[in-house]
């Protein structure tokens, strides 16, 4: 059944060739700002994300709503502090994600 969607046995889903915990996800509120909250429509959006995900898998999966939309590459903050593309997100973190500003 390798990428069909599938659970097996209550253990896992098979998603695209790789396994995936079915119990182990979170749910996490990302906060938007500038031109990524235009390009959403909105202030933030709600992802489910597995545990123990990275700032760039937050930002791979917001990109991805977007399409084909290049959009500046962002800061993130991760409860109030910037974090590099590697920090671990945990379920209740405060994940914001801030493009460049520019002006005078």
């Amino acid at each position: 059944m390798r990428g069909c969607g599938m659970r097996d046995a209550g253990w896992g889903v098979v998603h695209r060739g790789r396994w995936a915990s079915t119990l182990l996800h979170m749910e996490l509120n990302i906060l938007l700002f500038a031109s990524w909250a235009e390009a959403l429509g909105a202030s933030a959006v709600a992802l489910s994300l597995p545990e123990r995900a990275t700032v760039a898998d937050v930002l791979a999966a917001v990109r991805a709503r977007v399409g084909d939309r290049v959009l500046p590459t962002p800061m993130v903050a991760v409860n109030h502090r910037y974090a590099p593309p590697s920090a671990v997100i945990r379920a209740g973190d405060e994940v914001a994600i801030i493009p460049p500003v520019a002006g005078g």
